[in-house]
């Protein structure tokens, strides 16, 4: 390579690292903002699951909202929303009288209708 093919690729060089920026950034993340977004994925797997479920799907469909609805408002709510759902479902009694699994569901139910709507 010739001297001069040498200088004019260097200049360029010299002034592409003048002109174009080379910033970058970073910062610190929080363990209780890793440990909220780890827990609010497990809470919106946890409630989708639940929409996946026959007995679920059949009274979701009954109300006239289908399971994959359903399902892209669950994975529309915020974290939060998505977290308090999860405590509903801890908070609901297990048992086969069928009367936790309605309370489920409409709470399921009336927070994707508000979300929603």
């Amino acid at each position: 390579m010739t001297l001069s093919f040498i200088r004019i690729i260097s200049r360029i060089l010299v002034a592409c690292m003048i002109v174009l920026p080379f910033q970058a950034s970073a910062g610190l993340i929080g363990t209780d903002q890793a440990v909220s977004a780890a827990q609010a994925a497990a809470a919106r797997d946890r409630v989708v699951r639940l929409i996946e479920r026959t007995e679920v799907a059949r009274q979701l469909q009954a109300y006239g909202l289908t399971p994959e609805n359903a399902k892209l408002r669950v994975n529309a709510l915020t974290g939060s929303e998505v977290a308090q759902l999860a405590a509903r479902l801890d908070s609901v009694p297990a048992g086969a009288n069928g009367t936790g699994a309605v309370f489920l569901i409409a709470a399921v139910v009336l927070i994707v209708w508000l979300f929603w709507s």
